[in-house]
């Protein structure tokens, strides 16, 4: 664009004037302008025109530039007389060698004259100026905290601190994220922005109002806390409690009946497990055969048992749990005699009687590599009563004395053996529940291999860490979790996995079983396979054929790790993942161009099989941006980067975070009841999901139900 200015005079008023003092031989034109004689012998100027060559919207600092004039007569024909050339003000720009020329040695605006030397109808030289702008360029702009791909947080601050300083002629407004921030006479500033857990893009921004905006992007990482993610140069992150299990008051009893009407049986709770083995156990098997061996004064045998009325209820406790057992009616068929005075009475037929028991159940781990230990103290029993329903009404008679040596007999080897019963059975059925918690994720391995990225086999090792207790709500168990590979620590210095802290309890009371698996273990796989190396690599095979040809040079590094962080706002996703500050260096044709990209893609989790799986969007929001490059014209824009993460690099990425982030949930068994009651033999306990996975402050959470059942019965052949 040229800058002119032109200036016409023509001046009825001076014409009228000089004919008013009767100058009669001044000439005119036709219009009966006069046209005064300026005694040069050349045409009169009447206007003059300035342009500036090379023609710009602004100049450069010590850029040449030339004034260009065209003077014209009073009928609009180009003259040919002198001009003289001058700047305003005058400091602002040097004299060349020749008319006209001129070089801009100071910023700011510039007015560049042209002046007739001749005077025009004024007898003043005819002018016309071009005012124009000289600028060095855009602000310098150098930020010098934080860094690109830096951790942040976990400190106690509570804001990130964008500092830094910019330089120019003018005054300069610094934007940071959209926000105008005070620069300092020294040109320092400094601003703070509010983070949110996982990547924060921070753009900071520098403007005169005049030339191009000079700007600065890149990502940063925020969390709360940190977990460390190296052992020496291995990539390994540990988790304390990586997955929660909360094991309510519903878990161990929910107060309803087993329903014994059911076939096979079902069990809805601990408690119902309990009833069922001591309804099914033999208590033959506790119980010495002979039961009394004096013979011939008393010999007693008992051929079978049978419960009926059978209460259970087992309350979560401080340290353990309290069971409480009633049964109503226990049925025993017997045979044998017992001698009486002089008169030897049969015990056949059999007798019934009723008892009760407590007992409190310390359960115990002290830690990761700990036993898990559970045994019974305070175990007490009492027969409440006993009635003989043998064949003989003597007999009968006999049982109900109460210092009889049949009954005193009687009562203590029925409480020994029920004692010996729940003695073998509940601490079996704890140990081998919760046991199965603590083995469940021991030793796993995932491998990982998409082609594109390096080969990585994850190791993830979980193992209950403790047992806490609230009376009558909740035991809790927390597990472990260790993520680790064999490779070397591609980023040793990272401060490790992001992990969040939650703002309250994300488990709710009043649920069966609930699991929280925490975001913080899902950021420690995810940057488990970032510290083994899995986003270096070489980019050459992602370029797209016609450019590939061209690249000398094409280098992928993720200067973050991926993180998985909950949905905000409306976001209709469970999670969402983030890639930040990945940087594509190329060197193509002489040129030399880093590139810097944000990925974010949306995620549903979801559990099918006993297995958390995490369901990522096909396509990602993409923000691309170029650190630097030698050429004004790279060659690869940002919209074909764009084109080349979505087409070539997310489907591996994809695929190979999908893969990493698949979680076996802990398994519940209780072992093989049948070597307790034989008629419970292929007898299976396991978690069933009772409602979807929600995510809540900082976990996945999933309501469970605890089912027992029989295996269905096997087909006749």
């Amino acid at each position: 664009m040229t800058t002119t200015r032109t200036r016409f005079l023509l001046l009825p008023l001076l014409s009228l004037a000089l004919v008013a003092c009767g100058d009669d031989d001044m000439p005119t034109d036709d219009g009966g302008l006069v046209i005064p004689d300026t005694g040069t012998g050349r045409p009169v100027p009447f206007g003059i025109t300035v342009s500036i060559s090379p023609p710009r919207a602004d100049y450069a600092l010590n850029q040449a530039v030339r004034i260009n004039a065209v003077v014209t007569d009073v009928d609009g024909n180009e003259i040919d007389i002198p001009v003289s050339f001058r700047a305003e003000p005058a400091e602002a720009a040097t004299p060349g060698d020749t008319p006209g020329l001129f070089t801009l040695v100071r910023e700011g605006y510039v007015d560049l004259y042209g002046c007739t030397d001749d005077p025009g109808p004024t007898l003043e030289p005819v002018c016309d100026f071009a005012r124009i702008l000289v600028d060095q360029g855009s602000p310098t702009l150098v930020v010098t905290s934080p860094l690109p791909g830096a951790e942040l947080g976990g400190d106690g601050a509570t804001t990130i601190v964008v500092e830094g300083s910019v330089t120019d002629s003018r005054e300069v407004t610094v934007y940071v994220n959209g926000a105008p921030t005070e620069v300092d006479e020294l040109g320092a500033f400094r601003a703070e922005v509010t983070p949110r857990f996982g990547v924060n893009h921070l753009d900071i921004s520098a403007s005169d109002e005049i030339t191009d905006v000079a700007r600065v992007q890149m990502d940063v990482l925020w969390a709360e806390r940190y977990a460390p993610a190296t052992v020496g140069e291995t990539p390994t992150v540990v988790l304390p409690d990586g997955i929660t299990l909360q094991l309510g008051q519903g878990f161990f009893d929910d107060g309803v009946a087993l329903d014994t009407s059911i076939e096979p049986p079902l069990t809805n709770d601990l408690a119902d497990v309990l009833e069922l083995v001591l309804r099914n156990v033999d208590f033959r098997g506790f119980l010495p055969d002979p039961v009394v061996d004096s013979a011939p004064t008393l010999f007693l045998r008992v051929t079978e048992t049978r419960i009926r009325d059978l209460d259970v209820s087992l309350d979560v406790i401080d340290g353990g749990a309290e069971l409480f057992v009633r049964i109503g009616a226990l049925e025993a068929d017997t045979a044998g005699q017992l001698q009486y005075e002089s008169t030897m009475l049969s015990l056949g037929g059999g007798l019934e009687a009723s008892l009760s028991a407590y007992a409190r159940l310390l359960i115990s781990k002290d830690g990761p590599e700990a036993p898990l230990e559970a045994s019974i103290e305070d175990l007490t029993i009492a027969i409440e009563g006993i009635e003989g329903r043998f064949d003989s009404a003597e007999a009968n008679a006999v049982l109900r004395l109460a210092e009889g040596l049949l009954r005193t007999t009687l009562e203590r080897e029925l409480a020994d053996a029920f004692g010996s019963t729940l003695l073998d059975a509940i601490p079996a059925v704890l140990t081998d529940a919760l046991g199965s918690i603590d083995t469940a994720l021991q030793d796993q391995t995932i491998p990982i291999d998409t082609g594109i990225f390096p080969a990585v086999t994850l190791n993830l090792d979980g193992r209950l860490a403790s047992l806490t207790t609230q009376h009558r709500r909740w035991m809790r168990a927390p597990l472990q979790l260790t993520v680790s590979t064999d490779a070397t620590a591609a980023h040793p210095t990272s401060r490790g996995a992001a992990d969040m802290i939650a703002l309250a309890d994300p488990l709710f009371r009043g649920r069966p079983v609930q699991a929280g698996i925490k975001v913080g273990l899902l950021n420690g796989l995810l940057h488990t396979l970032w510290n083994s190396g899995m986003l270096e690599i070489d980019a050459t095979t992602l370029l797209p054929e016609g450019v590939a040809g061209a690249v000398m040079r094409a280098e992928l590094s993720g200067k973050l790790p991926p993180v998985i962080r909950p949905a905000r706002g409306d976001e209709p996703y469970d999670l969402v993942l983030a890639l930040g500050q990945a940087e594509l260096l190329l060197e193509a044709l002489g040129d030399t161009t880093t590139y810097a990209m944000t990925l974010e893609a949306g995620v549903n989790a979801s559990v099918t099989a006993g297995v958390v799986t995490l369901e990522i969007a096909e396509e990602p929001f993409v923000r691309t941006w170029i650190i630097e490059s030698t050429s004004e014209r790279p060659l690869i824009d940002e919209n074909a980067l764009r084109g080349l993460v979505l087409d070539e690099l997310w489907p591996s990425l994809r695929e190979a975070v999908a893969g990493g982030l698949a979680l076996e949930l802990p398994a519940l068994s209780i072992g093989e009841l049948g070597e307790i009651a034989p008629a419970l033999a292929g007898f299976e306990l396991e978690f069933e999901l009772a409602d979807d996975l929600d995510v809540r402050e900082d976990s996945l959470v999933l309501d469970v139900s605890l089912i027992g059942r029989m295996p269905p019965t096997m087909p006749a052949m």
